[in-house]
């Protein structure tokens, strides 16, 4: 048997695994619900407040966010630093909370509000924190998230690389687009 053999063998295993946790000890659970609740929730206040007129630009810098979150989160749950024990459906990593509504929608917000980089760099580190360091031990003190070899600040300095790089790069779209 091949080493790409064997991997896949591992990974039918623990998709198996995954999937029949998630079946039997997940989906409906209180914990789920509360999950599906946040989600929705935090879509209902960004609709609310979202600036109409610049939905675009601004869908297109969370759309950037979201994909830096979601590769962040494949790698750190490939590598085992994290690992998700309520999923809102069973596939690892678990990205609606996380890497599609909590830190795209918030910091959406923050680039909504905030036209400098100044303005923007601040906001995004303090959202950025509040997400890092109250709500991710709150997910964790739940039972939700699990930190293996990692740590909250680690979270909090990639997510302000990747909100700087997804604003570095709609301000660029933004500048080829009015020249």
């Amino acid at each position: 048997m091949t080493t790409a053999d064997r991997i896949h063998q591992l990974r039918v295993e623990l998709w198996n695994l995954s999937y029949q946790q998630w079946k039997t000890e997940t989906l409906f659970s209180i914990k789920w619900w509360s999950l599906i609740a946040l989600i929705v929730i935090f879509y209902a206040i960004w609709l609310v407040i979202v600036e109409k007129r610049r939905l675009s630009q601004i869908l297109l810098f969370g759309s950037l966010v979201a994909v830096g979150r979601i590769v962040m989160d494949i790698a750190g749950t490939d590598m085992a630093l994290w690992s998700y024990d309520i999923r809102e459906i069973p596939f690892f990593p678990s990205p609606f909370l996380h890497d599609f509504t909590l830190t795209p929608l918030a910091l959406m917000a923050v680039y909504q509000y905030c036209h400098t980089w100044k303005k923007f760099l601040v906001w995004t580190v303090v959202t950025t924190g509040i997400i890092s360091f109250v709500f991710f031990p709150i997910l964790i003190a739940f039972g939700f998230l699990k930190f293996y070899n990692w740590n909250y600040f680690y979270s909090f300095v990639l997510m302000i690389g990747i909100a700087s790089a997804a604003r570095f790069v709609v301000l660029g779209v933004i500048n080829l687009e009015q020249n």
